[in-house]
């Protein structure tokens, strides 16, 4: 008994004399590699300027189009002319008078239609020759029928808009006595004379409705809070400032039967400092650049994400890589610092298992990653990732095929950073301005189908022209939406009013 305790003593303590060294030999090899060396620098310089494009959707109810129309267009219309309307009739002349009924107006979906019903007469005076002698004619006749046409509008650059007005007239059958000479259609003649008048009231309609509705006065409020500069951070200081730079217009929709839909697209500049660049002076409202097609509201709005920001992100990720070598790597503890050239270094905590080639690794080392946004998974990715120097150096042979190969794209396919807060603040943000927003009175606003994407990632290495060397990130987010201001109440002034 007293022998077997003796050789149990002394391969324990066998055991633990060699314990250090089969750690040293066998075990993982154990390495912390310094951080890469280098000054820092940014893909860019300065955050760029990102240009984004906001959609106003202007609506106008048929319905508000036929109460202008009726109170505007005079319910009572007469004209005349001095014209000899038969051969045998000289120094001829005729006058007419009647009364509309209501105006009603329809979107066909193609363009707007409009008709009204009127009845009157016309009085026709001259002198009939009856070869002999002159006699008097003073006749009167019963005149009626529908009266409309259809409108196309446009709005041309100067926000003037032109109604693009086709007239139609249907004249009832009328005939006028002239005594022995019989009778005459006159229906044709007044056709054309009743239809000239048409065409010149109808085109008044489009700018009484362009002045009641003042487009332009609206767009141009819009306009000048489009320049705004804001803090939206304040550790570290970051303003945002927008510029507006252009107006589109899109044509005119029809889609919807109960309006026309105009569509206006302030396009502008937007960029972040992490100085107050002051109030911005408002330009004067530009002409409109007309579109042969829709325009719809995409905003790009860049952020700054500072490192330790996205080191609070990146500590949160682990996965595991399978080498398919019968080894496996354990990644954990991510922590980036701005590299070179758009380049992020990432130190990696690791655990390799040994494999059929060679020792493990575990520890610490150091990567070099162009970070990328993955726009279908809408994640933070890495490309271009390759080993540091300090790394290689720190590595065996085989330990270095073994990450260089493996781990690196590993890396590449595996490790996506969900970045979901930043969309969700912005999120919250546009929906919270909307709700909170100073609305002229007749006027709602609805925000549709809002989609918050992440859509580029970049490093810069100061944020303003004058700044100090301050290396970050910069997450552009992408915003689109449609919105809706649609007009549902108007306030019709008298036909002297300014």
């Amino acid at each position: 008994m007293k022998k077997i305790l003796l050789i149990a003593a002394a391969v324990l303590l066998c055991l633990v004399m060699l314990l250090p060294l089969a750690t040293r030999y066998l075990g993982p090899r154990m390495i912390f590699v310094d951080p890469p060396t280098g000054q820092p620098i940014g893909e860019f310089d300065l955050p760029r300027s990102e240009t984004s494009l906001v959609a106003i959707n202007v609506a106008i109810p048929v319905e508000m189009m036929t109460t202008l129309a009726n109170s505007k267009v005079p319910a009572e219309f007469e004209g005349g002319e001095q014209k000899d309307f038969h051969q045998r009739i000289k120094r001829g002349r005729y006058a007419w008078k009647a009364v509309r009924g209501d105006i009603a107006f329809e979107n066909t979906g193609s363009n707007l239609a409009f008709a009204t019903q009127f009845r009157g007469g016309a009085r026709f005076q001259g002198d009939i020759d009856a070869k002999i002698v002159m006699l008097p004619l003073n006749s009167t006749v019963e005149i009626g029928g529908i009266v409309g046409g259809s409108m196309t509008p446009v709005v041309t650059p100067n926000w003037l808009i032109d109604p693009k007005f086709v007239p139609r007239l249907r004249l009832s059958e009328a005939n006028l006595s002239i005594g022995g000479l019989g009778g005459i259609d006159i229906s044709n003649m007044l056709n054309s004379t009743l239809s000239q008048f048409v065409q010149k009231e109808a085109a008044k309609l489009m700018p009484a409705l362009s002045r009641e509705l003042d487009l332009r006065s609206e767009v141009e409020k819009l306009w000048s809070q489009g320049y705004i500069s804001q803090l939206v951070n304040d550790n570290p200081n970051v303003w945002i400032s927008i510029t507006p730079q252009e107006l589109l217009m899109a044509p005119i929709s029809y889609a919807d039967p109960s309006q026309i839909n105009m569509a206006i697209g302030i396009r502008s500049n937007t960029f972040l400092t992490n100085r107050d660049p002051g109030q911005p002076v408002a330009a004067p409202l530009p002409d409109l650049t007309p579109l042969s097609g829709p325009v719809t509201t995409d905003l790009k709005l860049p952020i700054i994400v500072s490192v330790a920001e996205l080191n609070e992100v990146l500590a949160q990720e682990n996965f595991e890589i399978d080498t398919g070598i019968g080894t496996k790597i354990d990644i954990h503890g991510l922590e980036a610092k701005i590299g070179q050239a758009g380049l992020l270094d990432l130190k990696i905590s690791l655990q390799a298992d040994k494999s059929r080639i060679g020792r493990g690794v575990a520890g610490d080392i150091w990567v070099k990653a162009r970070p990328v946004i993955d726009l279908e998974a809408q994640t933070l990715g890495f490309s271009q990732v390759e080993l540091t120097v300090e790394t290689k150096d720190k590595l065996t042979t085989a330990a270095t095929w073994l990450l260089e190969g493996i781990l690196t794209k590993g890396i590449e396919s595996q490790l996506r950073v969900d970045l979901d807060d930043y969309k969700e603040e912005i999120n919250e943000e546009v929906q919270k301005a909307i709700a909170s927003a100073d609305l002229p009175e007749g006027l709602d606003v609805s925000l549709r189908n809002l989609q918050i994407n992440l859509a580029d990632i970049y490093t810069i290495t100061r944020h303003f022209p004058e700044g100090a060397e301050d290396p970050g990130v910069v997450i552009v987010i992408n915003a689109t939406a449609d919105m809706e201001t649609k007009i549902n109440s108007l306030i019709l002034k008298p036909n002297d009013a300014p």
